[in-house]
């Protein structure tokens, strides 16, 4: 998702980017707990009927889920904070549950080059990175096509210009 969190100027703004998260931390405990409980009594019932070398599979099969739950939940939650103002664009990623951060990043505006690689699709970007003698960066991988047009939308709105390239030829919006 993207979300424009404020604006205090034309040339300046807030842009938060998230992944879409269907379920919250409540939920996926459920449902993790609801796939535990069916997995124990499938294995206890084969466990009581003779067949106990199932419960060590059935353990190692509730550790791996419980992993992938945690990876998947971590993923969902991260976030990227556009911040621009008259001099800078900063860019800031957190993940987690607590919001840690994973990096800080400072462009400066005026050598800034938003770069916008086109998919399958003419009218559809496959990624967006940002560029600049700072380094090369790309911005919001986990969103959906649409909502990386909605960001270069906003961004322009910011006075910020992308181009778009198809393979390996540059072309200006």
């Amino acid at each position: 998702m993207v979300t424009e969190v404020g604006r205090a100027s034309s040339r300046s703004a807030c842009i938060l980017l998230q992944p879409n998260q269907s379920l919250s931390l409540s939920g996926n405990l459920w449902v993790f707990i609801s796939l535990v409980a069916v997995s124990l009594g499938i294995s206890l019932a084969f466990a009581l009927a003779g067949a106990w070398m199932i419960l060590p599979f059935a353990g190692l099969e509730l550790l791996l889920l419980g992993a992938l739950f945690a990876y998947v939940y971590t993923e969902s939650t991260k976030r990227e904070v556009i911040r621009i103002n008259g001099e800078r664009v900063v860019l800031d990623c957190c993940r987690g549950h607590r919001q840690q951060s994973v990096y800080h990043r400072e462009f400066v505006r005026d050598s800034l080059d938003v770069l916008v690689r086109m998919g399958g699709s003419a009218t559809e970007p496959a990624s967006v990175s940002f560029s600049g003698p700072e380094g090369c960066l790309e911005v919001g991988g986990f969103l959906t096509d649409a909502e990386r047009a909605e960001l270069i939308r906003k961004l322009g709105q910011c006075g910020i210009c992308a181009r778009k390239e198809k393979g390996y030829q540059v072309q200006e919006f």
